[in-house]
C-alpha cells in the first residue's frame, strides 16, 4: 500500500493501494489517458479525487485519470485516490475549479462512489468557488466510504473567492440595479461587522459622487476611486486608504454662474464610470474660476492617473439633433456616467433653482476614439436629466427619465416626464411619457426625480421592464423592448403621498421568494406593513404576472433627511439579501432584505455622508464616501 503527500505541485508517495474489482488490465495510466492497472492497479499518485466516474479511480500521475471512458476503465471500485487533475478530481473537475486547492495528500481512494461530481477539486483554481467548494485538504473519500472527499461541495479550510469585485459604475452595473455578490456577507455573518483595521481613506474636498473602485491597481493592490467637487480625483490603496494617485482635472467654478445652484464649488458632482478593458477612468466636471466657462470629460489611467491621449473632451463641441447649442453655465452634470459598448453617455440638466435656458442633453463619446461624438437634447426648455443615479442600460443604449418643462408651461409634449432610450452616439430611440405629463410639469413632479432601473423577470409578460419612479409616488412599469410613447404604462402603482416624496437611487434584486424593488422615500410612504408613513425605506415586490403585479413587501422607517440611498448584497444571486444604507446618524445599517428587519446598525459613525450618494460592496466589505474621507467596514 501506499500513500502520497502533495508538497506545492509534487507528489511524494507514502500511500495505501486499493483492492480492484474494475475492468481493464493494463499497467498505471501516466497521463490523463492512460489506461488503468489491473484490478484498479495501484493507488493514485496525490490523494486527489478517486476515479474519472462515479465508480472509477483515478489513474497513476499527478496530472493523469483513469482510463478514458465514461466508467474510468480499470478502475476499482475501492481503489485508492485519483489524481489531483484527474476526471473526477480534474484541473478543473467538479466540486472545484481549475485552479482550486487540491485534494488530500493522504486521502484513501473513494470506494464504490468514490470520485463522484462532488470530488476533491483540481490543484490551484478559483477555489473554491464562492461557497468554499474545492478547500484544501479534501480527500477522495473514505474506503469503503463511496462519498466524496473534503474539499468537495462544501470544502474543508478552503478559501472563499469571489466573484469580479471591480466597481466600475454607480450600483455595480449597468441595469443600475445595486445588487453586489459578496459570499461572505450572511445574514448572520453581517451583525458582527466593524471599521476596517488600519484603514483611514483621507483626502481633501466634499464629494457628491459615489466610490468606485478598481481591483487591478499597482502592484496587485486594489484602488478606491473618490472624485470631489474641486475637481481632484483621487485613488486611495483599498487597505489602508493610503493615497496612491491623484489628478486635479482643472480649476473649479465656485458658482453656476447662470443664477442658481447649490454646490460651490462645482466640479466633479457625478460618479465617473470605469472601463475595464483598457484600465481608463472617465470623469466628468465644469471648469471654470469665479464661473462655469466650460464642462469636460476626462479619461484617466487607473495606473498613474494620467490623462489618456485625446482627451478631455469639451461637451459642448458635441454635435446634437435640433439646432440646439450647449450653454455651460445654465446646464449641470449630476447623473452618474455610463459606459455601454464602447461609448461613454454622459447626461445633463440644470441647476438647483432651474435657473436658465438649459435643456436635457444625453452626449454619447467614442471611448477609443473620442473624435466620434454626438448628442442628443431634448426639445423643451428645462426637461432636465439629473438622477444622481444615471441612466440604466439592457446592453443596447441608455434610459434617460427627464424632468419637468421650465420657462412657461405649453400644451404640445415636447420630452418633459419621459423615459427615453438613447443610441449610438445621442440617437434618440423610443420613448414613454404619462397621460398627466402636464400637470406634472405644473406641479414639478419629475419622473426624472429617480433614475431608470433595468430588470428581467422570469414569467411576467413584459419580462424585460423599465423600473421608473417619479416624484409624486408612481411605480411606472414600462416595456423595455418598446416603452411605448403616450400609451398608459404596463403598471402604474403608487405607493407614496402625491407632493416631493421620492428623489434618489432605487434597487432590484430577486430572492428565492421574489423580485424586489427598494426605493427610499423622503417622505409620503403609504400603505406600509406596521403602519410605517413618512420617510421610510420601502420594498415593493414584483410579482410575475401579465401585466405584472406589484405590492409593497414591507418598509423600514427612517428619521431626518441625511439617510443615502441603499444597496443590496447577496452572497450567491439570490440567497441571504441584505439592504445597507447610511442611516440620518451617520451609521450604516443593514436590513434583511426579505422581511426588513434590522440585521446591523454599526456604533461607529462615518460623517458628512451626502445623501444622494450609494454605499459599495467588495471583498465582503462596505466602502461609504463621505467628505474628505472614506469609511470602511468588514467582517472580523
Amino acid at each position: 500500500m501506499t500513500r502520497r503527500f502533495l508538497i506545492g505541485l509534487m507528489a511524494i508517495t507514502v500511500g495505501c493501494g486499493g483492492s480492484g474489482t474494475g475492468d481493464g488490465t493494463g499497467t498505471a495510466g501516466t497521463s490523463a489517458t492512460g489506461s488503468a492497472g489491473t484490478n484498479g492497479g495501484t493507488a493514485g499518485t496525490n490523494g486527489g479525487t478517486a476515479g474519472a466516474s462515479a465508480t472509477g479511480t483515478a489513474g497513476t500521475s499527478a496530472t493523469g485519470t483513469a482510463g478514458t471512458s465514461a466508467t474510468g476503465t480499470g478502475g476499482s471500485a475501492t481503489g485508492t485516490g485519483g489524481s489531483v487533475t484527474g476526471t473526477g478530481g480534474s484541473a478543473t473537475g467538479t466540486g472545484g475549479s481549475a485552479t482550486g486547492t487540491g485534494g488530500s495528500a493522504t486521502g484513501t481512494g473513494g470506494s464504490g462512489t468514490g470520485g463522484s461530481a462532488t470530488g476533491t477539486a483540481g490543484r490551484g483554481g478559483n477555489g473554491g468557488n464562492a461557497t468554499g467548494n474545492g478547500g484544501r485538504g479534501g480527500s477522495a473519500g473514505g474506503t469503503g466510504g463511496g462519498s466524496a472527499g473534503r474539499g468537495g461541495t462544501t470544502g474543508s479550510g478552503g478559501q472563499t473567492q469571489l466573484p469580479n469585485q471591480s466597481v466600475t459604475e454607480r450600483n455595480k452595473n449597468p441595469s443600475r440595479d445595486g445588487h453586489f455578490v459578496q459570499p461572505g456577507l450572511t445574514k448572520t455573518a453581517v451583525a458582527g461587522m466593524v471599521a476596517t483595521p488600519g484603514f483611514t481613506g483621507t483626502f481633501t474636498g466634499a464629494m457628491t459622487a459615489s466610490p468606485l473602485y478598481w481591483q487591478n491597481g499597482p502592484n496587485g493592490v486594489g484602488l478606491l476611486i473618490a472624485a470631489t467637487t474641486g475637481n481632484d480625483v483621487f485613488a486611495l490603496n483599498e487597505n489602508t486608504g493610503a493615497q496612491v494617485w491623484m489628478k486635479n482635472i482643472g480649476s473649479s467654478p465656485q458658482d453656476s454662474g447662470a443664477g442658481c445652484g447649490g454646490v460651490h464649488p462645482i466640479g466633479i458632482e457625478s460618479t465617473g464610470v470605469i472601463d475595464a478593458a483598457t484600465g481608463t477612468l472617465f470623469v466628468a466636471g465644469a471648469i471654470g474660476s469665479a464661473t462655469i466657462s466650460k464642462h469636460e470629460i476626462h479619461a484617466l489611467d487607473l495606473m498613474t492617473g494620467m490623462e489618456k491621449s485625446g482627451w478631455p473632451v469639451d461637451a459642448a463641441t458635441a454635435p446634437a439633433s435640433g439646432s440646439l447649442t450647449f450653454m455651460p453655465q445654465p446646464q449641470n452634470q449630476r447623473s452618474a456616467l455610463s459606459l455601454v459598448n464602447g461609448v461613454v453617455y454622459v447626461a445633463y440638466g440644470g441647476h438647483v433653482g432651474d435657473c436658465g435656458p438649459y435643456h436635457g442633453w444625453v452626449l454619447g463619446i467614442n471611448a477609443a476614439n473620442p473624435a466620434m461624438k454626438g448628442g442628443w437634447a431634448t426639445g423643451g426648455q428645462g426637461e432636465g436629466i439629473w438622477a444622481a443615479g444615471g441612466m440604466a442600460s439592457d446592453g443596447t443604449g441608455v434610459f434617460a427619465a427627464t424632468g419637468n418643462r421650465t420657462g412657461g408651461g405649453s400644451s404640445t409634449h415636447q420630452d418633459s416626464e419621459q423615459v427615453t432610450r438613447i443610441t449610438g452616439m445621442g440617437t434618440r430611440a423610443d420613448t414613454w411619457y404619462p397621460s398627466r405629463w402636464m400637470a406634472m410639469d405644473t406641479a414639478d413632479a419629475d419622473v426624472g426625480s429617480v433614475n431608470p432601473v433595468y430588470v428581467e423577470l422570469a414569467g411576467a409578460t413584459p419580462s424585460k421592464m423599465v423600473l421608473q419612479v417619479s416624484k409624486d409616488g408612481h411605480l411606472y412599469i414600462l416595456d423595455a423592448a418598446n416603452l411605448g410613447g403616450s400609451a398608459a404604462p404596463k403598471v402604474d402603482y403608487m405607493f407614496a403621498a402625491s407632493g416631493m416624496s421620492i428623489h434618489g437611487t432605487p434597487i432590484a434584486y430577486k430572492t428565492a421568494t421574489a423580485q424586489y424593488f427598494v426605493v427610499n422615500t423622503t417622505s409620503g410612504a403609504q400603505g406600509c406593513p406596521g403602519n410605517v408613513t413618512g420617510r421610510a425605506m420601502v420594498a415593493l415586490k414584483i410579482s410575475a404576472a401579465s401585466p405584472p403585479v406589484a405590492s409593497i413587501a414591507w418598509c423600514s422607517a427612517i428619521s431626518g433627511n441625511a439617510s443615502t440611498a441603499p444597496i443590496v448584497t447577496t452572497t450567491d444571486g439570490t440567497n441571504n439579501a441584505v439592504v445597507w444604507f447610511i442611516n440620518n446618524a451617520n451609521t450604516l445599517k443593514a436590513l434583511d432584505g426579505d422581511t426588513g428587519t434590522q440585521l446591523y446598525n454599526s456604533t461607529n459613525t462615518c460623517t458628512n455622508v451626502q445623501r444622494w450618494t450609494s454605499p459599495i460592496a467588495l471583498n465582503n466589505k462596505i466602502v461609504v464616501g463621505g467628505n474628505a474621507h472614506l469609511c470602511s467596514w468588514s467582517l472580523p
